[in-house]
């Protein structure tokens, strides 16, 4: 009797301490909090307080974030409607602790004729399955209108007439006259590579044949002068004329060799004998030299013809 007067107890006594357990365990935990998500402020703005239609304008965007972070900002694909883009211009990431700091200057201009206009600019985070955008706050500039009022008809707008000739002078083009005389000297250097040597030679020959031309007139007016009336003034002279002609036709000094260099020079017995006679006419006043000096004559014609057969056959 006494065991059964005590199994309610007992039973009352576990569903009890069971019902505690079950609540305690159905009790809400506190909520875990997520880590913060990282802050870029974005910037931008107008430079300039007014633009021009046609004329550049410049756009600031500027970001701080955390140094962490990678960022990009917009690129030329961009879509920078109302304006378009023309260049831009970057600077130097700066860095203060754990934040960093990125600024662009875009460079745009528009050929919209509304009074205001308006631009706003994205920064993108570079994230490892997709982007984040951080829109900038939207900044407006004022067109500057050149034309204030236009007037009701072209009537009312006093015209002047002026059927005057006016003489507008012609733009130099340098890059077609720079294609023009690139194009002369290639044709210029392919003429030279081609004919360069047989020009050349031509022009060698025509100087000989003045040349001689020349000392042939020269000399036998000498000679004759010496055959008319013996002078050693005129034998002199027309031997200085010989020695300068050889000199220029052989490019050897003849004007300053003597009498027994030359004749070692030449290895001309003939030679040596007229220059020997006329040395005589000139410091021994020995009057028979026309011959000496029609001898010389015969060895200058004999020496210029070997030397055209030498250029002439190159």
């Amino acid at each position: 009797m006494r065991l059964r007067e005590h199994i309610p107890y007992w039973l009352v006594l576990g569903l009890l301490l069971c019902t505690s357990l079950e609540l305690s365990a159905q009790q809400p935990q506190p909520p875990t909090k997520a880590p913060a998500a990282p802050v870029v402020k974005v910037r931008a703005g107008f430079v300039e307080d007014s633009l021009s239609v046609g004329r550049d304008v410049s756009f600031f965007v500027t970001a701080r974030y955390d140094r962490k972070l990678n960022l990009l900002f917009p690129d030329t694909t961009f879509n920078f409607s109302p304006f378009d883009f023309k260049h831009k211009s970057y600077f130097t990431t700066e860095t203060d602790g754990q934040e960093s700091y990125d600024s662009v200057v875009y460079h745009l201009t528009t050929f919209e004729v509304d009074s205001l206009l308006y631009l706003s600019l994205p920064v993108y985070q570079i994230n490892p399955q997709d982007c984040t955008t951080f829109l900038s706050n939207q900044d407006s500039i004022r067109l500057a209108h050149v034309v204030v009022a236009l007037p009701d008809s072209l009537t009312s707008v006093p015209l002047k007439m002026n059927v005057a000739y006016q003489d507008v002078p012609s733009a130099f083009n340098v890059q077609l006259w720079v294609i023009i005389g690139g194009l002369l000297l290639l044709a210029a250097a392919a003429v030279w590579f081609a004919f360069g040597q047989n020009i050349t030679r031509r022009y060698r020959l025509k100087r000989m044949q003045k040349a001689y031309a020349q000392f042939i007139e020269n000399y036998t007016h000498e000679i004759e002068a010496v055959a008319h009336s013996f002078s050693t003034q005129h034998t002199e002279t027309a031997l200085i004329v010989w020695k300068r002609y050889l000199e220029q036709l052989e490019n050897l000094p003849y004007t300053k060799l003597t009498t027994k260099e030359i004749i070692w020079l030449g290895q001309n017995d003939a030679l040596g004998q007229s220059l020997k006679t006329i040395d005589g006419a000139i410091y021994g006043h020995d009057t028979a030299v026309v011959d000496s000096l029609e001898n010389l004559k015969t060895y200058a014609v004999a020496r210029f013809n070997t030397k055209i057969q030498e250029v002439t056959n190159g």
